[in-house]
């Protein structure tokens, strides 16, 4: 009888597929999918270390899990994802019937510790967070239309409060032949949207100047970065959509708008984290670039693509903030009209810089603070929705709505999400969708052609003007 699992996610698009990643393992190894973790030979939890609440939810899970083992002591326990490598020493003794600890980078070592945890009817701590690219492994996809592709792993960056860079390790970017080969290959399987993944996606490439020298598919004089390896995909890909996440806005070059403007298959969306409007806060979270920088970045995103998405991250309660440094992220909400946005409360994370840092912001205030800036920006998202009331957009239909399966639910290329009445037929194609009515993350349309439509193309945009 074959071995069954279960895997756990909590955190960013980076982790959800770095889960299917070892759901591709699993299944390669002849493991079968369990509906819940009660049933499982081997249960994974794959974590994220960015804040506090996924960090209580492992705690808790394990607790559970626990109980299920104690019953059953042949099943295995695994913990994966940001926390494994940061937190190693608190699982060991807070948690010491979990089996194995496997870092972000080393994944692929999955069967080598299943087995070894297995055969040898032995508990191993085995905590892998390699320096090298990581190892091609087999990836069971979540759906048969949008896939993610990783470009590259790591962060290179030191923001003060961040957890990432000790989780995942220094940036190293796959091959652009790698990256191009997989593509290709979801593109035989008829996907229509790529997400490129990176912690900080605009930073490819830097660390090809050494290695690329001895590629047999690169000019050794051409510039390899991520704008060379955007217009690769448009060159090869042209019917496919092309997504990124997420850019450092350090890194959002003249360059880049130009290549996003130039390329049809890239979609009107970014999501750009900007985090604090104050500089000084900004300065103490080690994030390199000044509010005015920020500003310049959007205004030339929307002068080159004046339909772009812009989407972003906001920390309020950051140590040191005044009420007059918060009032500036108020103020920048409504001022950049952000589409969407993430806001958080701070969350001190151990091993990082800022976990030290004095000034530190009561409960209280963050929670009033964060729940001023969420009615703010609920507000302006609706107004600009509104405004886009009875616009024609192409949608990408994923599948019955969540909330209404009897209709449709698509994303546009600026990454609204479209409730709309057409056949399950249109499933994985684009159509053409008229806004009807707004909500706060996208519309409720009527399809108008429930065919495939052209991408936007290059003289629809408007070229910066450098």
């Amino acid at each position: 009888m074959s071995k069954n699992f279960y895997i756990q996610t909590y955190g960013c698009q980076m982790n959800y597929h770095d889960s299917e990643r070892l759901h591709g393992i699993f299944e390669s190894i002849g493991y079968c999918e369990a509906p819940d973790a009660k049933h499982a030979d081997v249960v994974i939890i794959n974590t994220c270390a960015v804040r506090e609440k996924p960090e209580r939810k492992l705690f808790s899970e394990l607790g559970r899990l626990r109980k299920i083992k104690l019953q059953r002591p042949d099943m295995i326990i695994g913990v994966a994802g940001c926390m494994a490598p940061r937190e190693a020493d608190v699982l060991k003794k807070s948690a010491p019937y979990v089996d194995i600890l496997i870092g972000p980078r080393s994944l692929y070592r999955l069967p080598e510790l299943l087995y070894n945890a297995q055969k040898h009817d032995q508990r191993i701590k085995a905590l892998n967070l390699d320096d090298d690219p990581t190892p091609i492994t087999p990836v069971s996809r979540s759906n048969r239309i949008s896939a993610w592709v990783n470009i590259m792993f790591g962060c290179n960056y030191s923001c003060s409060f961040c957890a990432v860079p000790s989780a995942r390790g220094k940036e190293v970017s796959r091959r652009p032949e790698e990256i191009l080969d997989e593509i290709e290959l979801l593109h035989s399987q008829d996907y229509k949207e790529i997400t490129l993944l990176g912690q900080s996606v605009n930073a490819y490439g830097r660390d090809f100047a050494y290695k690329i020298k001895d590629s047999k598919e690169i000019d050794p004089d051409e510039r390899v970065d991520f704008s060379w390896l955007l217009t690769q995909i448009d060159n090869q890909f042209p019917d496919l959509r092309i997504r990124f996440t997420s850019p450092h806005p350090q890194l959002f070059t003249d360059r880049l708008i130009n290549t996003i403007a130039d390329l049809p298959t890239v979609c009107e969306h970014i999501h750009l984290p900007l985090q604090s409007a104050d500089d000084e806060v900004l300065h103490s979270m080690r994030r390199n670039y000044s509010f005015e920088k920020f500003q310049n970045i959007v205004s030339k995103l929307r002068k080159a693509i004046p339909d772009m998405g812009v989407s972003t991250d906001i920390i309020v309660g950051f140590p040191g903030e005044t009420e007059e440094k918060f009032r500036k992220s108020l103020h920048a909400m409504t001022e950049l009209k952000f589409d969407q946005a993430f806001m958080f409360a701070y969350s001190p994370r151990r091993h990082t810089e800022a976990f030290d840092f004095k000034g530190e912001i009561s409960g209280d205030i963050q929670n009033r603070r964060l729940q001023e800036l969420i009615e703010s920006a609920n507000k302006s998202f609706n107004r600009i929705n509104k405004q886009l009331i009875g616009t024609t957009f192409e949608v990408l239909v994923e599948g019955p709505s969540a909330k209404n399966p009897a209709r449709m639910s698509g994303r546009t290329r600026s990454n609204k999400t479209m409730i709309f009445d057409a056949p399950k037929s249109t499933i994985g194609t684009l159509i053409k969708v008229r806004a009807t009515e707004s909500f706060l993350w996208g519309f409720k349309g009527e399809a108008t052609k429930p065919h495939s439509v052209r991408a936007q193309t290059v003289s629809e945009k408007l070229r910066i003007i450098s």
